[in-house]
């Protein structure tokens, strides 16, 4: 999962190097202006900004970002807990205010619920075919058998298996991996996808779950009988 979030405080800092602690891929913009363009072209999970910002009014960039992405989880953090603000926020469509100073492990909880949701699951653990992928700590297995994954690797996996049976474009996952940050070639999802499905069959299942769309994207399904490429 990728959070999208504002540093431009002492909080929001805090608030970004836990969420990286854990586990969350994290883009770090400075301003309001910045979270608008990135999040407009960007591949997000959520995104969390502090109501104090530089340059523009919070509750303005809370209306725009809702009106936007209607169902992308967001959070906002301020200083106090006045219901008030809090009330303002939630009229605009926030996920949550978070008053005071950030516990990370909290919304990084609250970041992956709701993006769980977002997606129509309740639970942590999803499933596909033999395959069960936790996503509180970033483990997938078959069979009972854990995965060895890289970072990006278990990604891309997260990506298909969130979005299980639907077409994810190369575009999205070099967007969600990389966040135009040293982007290497396209080509790379292809050897990632490779690797993926060779720990699949390591561990006793159908590499093939992974499959290919020529043109359009990936997927991933438990029923690899009508599979049509792989990469």
């Amino acid at each position: 999962m990728r959070v999208l979030l504002a540093e431009t405080n002492w909080n929001a800092m805090t608030a970004a190097a836990g969420l990286v602690d854990a586990g969350l891929l994290v883009t770090r913009v400075n301003d309001g202006a910045e979270m608008l363009d990135f999040a407009k072209f960007g591949e997000q999970s959520a995104i969390v900004f502090d109501l104090d910002l530089p340059h523009m009014n919070g509750f303005d960039l809370l209306a725009r970002l809702r009106d936007d992405h209607p169902l992308l989880p967001i959070y906002v953090l301020c200083a106090s807990d006045d219901w008030a603000v809090r009330k303002r926020a939630f009229e605009l469509g926030v996920d949550d205010v978070l008053a005071g100073p950030v516990n990370p492990d909290y919304l990084a909880a609250q970041i992956k619920a709701a993006v769980r949701r977002t997606y129509g699951y309740t639970c942590a653990e999803l499933t596909v075919g033999d395959m069960a992928l936790d996503l509180d700590h970033q483990i997938a297995r078959i069979n009972g058998k854990a995965l060895h994954l890289t970072r990006k690797e278990y990604e891309i996996l997260e990506m298909l298996v969130l979005q299980r049976e639907r077409l994810v474009t190369r575009e999205a996952f070099m967007s969600h991996l990389y966040a135009w940050d040293d982007e290497p070639d396209p080509r790379i999802i292809n050897v990632y996808l490779s690797r993926i499905r060779q720990q699949i069959e390591a561990c006793g299942g159908d590499g093939e779950m992974v499959q290919t769309v020529w043109g359009l994207g990936y997927r991933i399904t438990a029923r690899t009988d009508n599979a049509q490429a792989a990469a």
